[in-house]
């Protein structure tokens, strides 16, 4: 069985928010990585374009995710890369007909967010409206790709090692092992994966 098929396989059976950290380690381990822009250039209008999304859908992932994750006291998802992380997985990991059900529902979520006056509506704005999208009676079309990018955008960021050092209770392998210790005792923070 090859390495590729094996990736696939534990993604389809654990779903992809369990898995990213181990699929992210094999892949850097496997290709060459993706190029990195500068956090400048990341959240600018000139996104370059990716191995899997264009330049316009990477734009719209970036304002996506910046909503669901913004730069508060930590950094925001674009700042640590989720975006080029997750068109990494697309271009790599995902299936043909999950890529291609995800662009179908891409499409129509950038449709009613651009309907909605997203790309220039204020933060406040922009999250209440993706608040209506997730809760909505009846979800739009756009739903299930808004699912999809907020869940691998949570799976991704928590998973980042400059999160997870930096932001998360972090201990190091090897390390000692203290049980049954209380939340306060390590800065009241909670455990990095």
């Amino acid at each position: 069985m090859h390495r590729r098929d094996i990736l696939k396989y534990v993604a389809a059976v654990t779903g992809t928010a369990i898995c990213a950290p181990l699929t992210t380690a094999l892949l850097s381990g496997c290709s060459k990585q993706a190029e990195i822009l500068p956090p400048t250039v990341a959240t600018g209008p000139n996104l370059a374009d990716g191995q899997f999304f264009t330049s316009d859908n990477l734009q719209h992932l970036v304002q996506i995710m910046d909503v669901i994750l913004p730069k508060t006291d930590t950094p925001s998802a674009s700042d640590v890369k989720v975006h080029m992380i997750m068109d990494n997985m697309f271009d790599k990991v995902f299936t043909p007909q999950y890529k291609k059900n995800f662009l179908n529902s891409f499409a129509k979520l950038n449709d009613y967010l651009a309907s909605k006056k997203f790309p220039t509506a204020s933060a406040n704005e922009q999250a209440l409206l993706l608040t209506q999208l997730e809760l909505a009676q009846e979800p739009s079309q756009g739903f299930k790709a808004y699912i999809d990018i907020k869940q691998q955008t949570i799976a991704y960021y928590l998973s980042n090692e400059q999160i997870a050092e930096h932001h998360l209770n972090y201990l190091p392998i090897p390390g000692g092992y203290t049980p049954s210790i209380k939340v306060a005792e390590v800065g009241g923070k909670a455990w990095a994966e």
